[in-house]
Order: structure tokens, then sequence, then C-alpha cells
């Protein structure tokens, strides 16, 4: 998912239906990394929040943020938090404070991205001869081949009606 701040759209593809206090919490661990970005610096956050001997860390990761000056990033990188509050942030953003637990939402999230508003309701996907289906009727964008290699293993392309 891109964060409307990169250039993501509000298609059903980019949306996840996140209550707000959750949805905060998110921002405030990464304000506008992708969820790609997300997943492939996990276990470094996980890390850096979880076992640190430090009372305050600041936010390296945010490294890969989009923001409207270098200034206004370097900012957000350095400006240090409690890793108390970091990780009331990760328990609410994540609904508990495990690292699997994380993954495991992420995948989730993931989902809403394969099969859009459809994952609301599983059994409109979750069957083999509607699936097939879904992605003839969607083209398949990188990240979302991406999104299905994640949760499903590498293998063939969705669909052959590869989005420009």
């Amino acid at each position: 998912m891109n964060p409307s701040s990169r250039g993501g759209d509000s298609s059903e593809f980019n949306l996840f239906p996140y209550k707000v206090i959750r949805h905060n919490s998110w921002h405030a661990l990464f304000l506008n990394m992708t969820i790609r970005e997300v997943w492939e610096a996990l276990d470094e956050m996980y890390e850096a929040i979880f076992n640190s001997d430090d009372q305050n860390i600041n936010r390296r990761w945010l490294s890969v943020c989009k923001l409207p000056s270098e200034n206004d990033l370097r900012n957000q990188i350095e400006k240090e938090y409690s890793v108390e509050y970091l990780k009331d942030r990760w328990g609410c953003a994540f609904g508990g404070r495990k690292l699997a637990k994380a993954r495991k939402f992420l995948r989730y999230m993931m989902f809403f991205m394969l099969f859009g508003s459809d994952m609301a309701c599983p059994k409109k996907i979750f069957r083999n001869e509607k699936v097939g289906k879904f992605f003839d009727r969607f083209p398949v964008a990188p990240d979302r081949q991406w999104t299905f290699e994640v949760c499903f293993g590498a293998g063939e392309p969705l669909n052959r009606r590869q989005s420009p």
C-alpha cells in the first residue's frame, strides 16, 4: 500500500480498513513508508524498538520516506522517542507486540492489496474458480505481484494482462 503523500491512489487495492487509532499508530512509527518498505525493514525496526538498552531512540528506518524537504526528513529521523512510546505504538498498530503478530498483520494488509474490497468477503474469492476470474478482471501491478509472492511464494505471474 502506498500512502497518498507518495502517489498512492484511492483504489480498493490501496486502501485498508484501519481503525483511526491504529492508523495513527502506524504513521507514528512509519510516517509514509510503503507496506513493502515496512515489510523489508520489519526485523530491523523490531530489533531497534524491542531489544534496545536505550530509553530513547530515533527512527532511522524513516530514511526511505519522502517528505517535502530533506530538512523535514532529517528532523523526523533525528527526533528521539521513548522506547516505551514506540512499543505502545507498535502494539496498537499491529494488535500486539510480537514480531510474528506484526508479520501476520502485514500479510493480512497485503491481502487487501491483492483482492481489494472483496477481501472483506472471502467467500467471493477463496474458491478456486473465482480466484482465476478475479485476476482475469483486474490487472496486476508489480506491487500486487510482489504481495502475492510474499503471501503465497514466488511463481508465475498472476495473470497474463500485466498493467503498464
